[in-house]
């Protein structure tokens, strides 16, 4: 069974933050499945480190879609992404002091936050993008 499933009501409507999130999702299914089977600290940091390079590259490229179109709820938009990925660098920190469990939860915490997310912040972002008629899809 997947830990953490795609579905159609995570979609925001844009085919570049939705194929973004579709990968995030696999990167977070990849570090629970590694966390469940008990994988050495070693292999979850890659894991962990890989996702935390692309959450970055995913939160460039939104934060650029926001420049583009005007998005008015930008700052916000932006401290919500930069407060996650120092919380995954704390995470990461806990790694490599050999904590396996911190993997676990950072799947859990990834899993709740780009869920919540995703409803919250980047629907509200597609739907301004889209009305920009400069939609980037």
């Amino acid at each position: 069974m997947v830990y953490f499933q795609w579905n159609c009501a995570l979609s925001v409507g844009n085919t570049l933050i939705d194929s973004d999130h579709q990968n995030l999702i696999d990167i977070v299914n990849e570090l629970y499945t590694a966390a469940d089977l008990k994988q050495d600290c070693d292999i979850l940091g890659d894991i962990l480190q890989r996702l935390f390079d692309y959450t970055s590259e995913h939160f460039d490229r939104e934060e650029e879609m926001m420049k583009l179109t005007g998005y008015p709820g930008f700052e916000n938009h932006k401290k919500q992404h930069k407060k996650l990925l120092e919380r995954v660098v704390r995470l990461q920190a806990s790694l490599a002091e050999k904590r396996e469990y911190v993997a676990k939860e950072t799947a859990e915490l990834l899993k709740f936050w780009l869920t919540s997310h995703i409803y919250m912040a980047d629907k509200e972002l597609a739907i301004a993008i889209q009305k920009s008629n400069g939609s980037p899809q």
